[in-house]
């Protein structure tokens, strides 16, 4: 008769088996890491041949280039128109100046202008540098006038007087007139715009030393031959 085996031969042949296993387990383990040795073995140089350098470029941000548009706007023109008291006194323009005839074309501005002109005559006080103007105080309206004139005439030194008695004038008198003009260098064949300073002066050639009035000068003139009909300044 057989016996049956007893449990220590079981375990006996259980421990064996484990053995075996655990065995074949570090077997290849080891095989496993010799190929890993195997893969990864090399020389360093091949490493660092066999590596990728990777070089990063700092790109430049872009420029953004503004254009701003200018717009230039023209100042508007403004113009200045003078509110001048032109009636009620008559205005009679002498030549105080160095220009012969500049008192009959000043007279003519006047009128265009809108004043009450008589006729030029000539002034006794001769070259006169800064014109004057006269008025007559019987006049109520004629300081008014008087002060217009001054305007119309650009103004600056240009002084405005009581009329005295006689009138500075080659007859003494103004007649029915009431504001007298003594037009001195300043003004002498000006235009009422160049002395306003709205147009630039124009240039004109030198006065002819030997142009008169009606043919007749200050300098040439005495009062033995001339008489004040005969000298005007027109």
């Amino acid at each position: 008769m057989r016996r049956a085996p007893s449990d220590s031969t079981t375990i006996r042949m259980s421990t064996g088996a484990e053995r075996r296993s655990a065995t074949t387990r570090s077997i290849a383990a080891l095989v496993v890491g010799s190929l890993a040795i195997v893969a990864c073995g090399g020389d360093d140089d091949d490493d660092a041949d066999s590596s990728t350098t990777t070089s990063t470029v700092a790109s430049a941000a872009p420029t953004t280039t503004v254009v701003r548009a200018t717009t230039t706007t023209a100042a508007p023109t403004t113009t200045t128109t003078l509110a001048l008291v032109t009636e009620g006194a008559t205005v009679v323009v002498a030549n105080a100046s160095g220009i012969n005839g500049a008192a009959g074309r000043m007279t003519d501005q006047l009128a265009v202008a809108g004043f009450t002109t008589g006729d030029a005559t000539n002034s006794t006080e001769s070259q006169l540098e800064v014109t004057k103007i006269y008025y007559d105080p019987e006049n109520t309206n004629a300081m008014a006038v008087a002060d217009s004139l001054r305007a119309a005439l650009g103004g600056g030194d240009i002084s405005v007087e009581e009329l005295t008695v006689p009138a500075p004038v080659e007859s003494g008198d103004v007649g029915e007139a009431s504001v007298l003009v003594a037009m001195g260098n300043d003004t002498a064949d000006k235009t009422l715009a160049e002395l306003q300073g709205l147009v630039a002066p124009e240039t004109t050639a030198p006065a002819d030393d030997e142009a008169t009035d009606d043919e007749t000068t200050d300098d040439e003139t005495t009062d033995d031959e001339t008489t004040d009909d005969e000298t005007t300044d027109g």
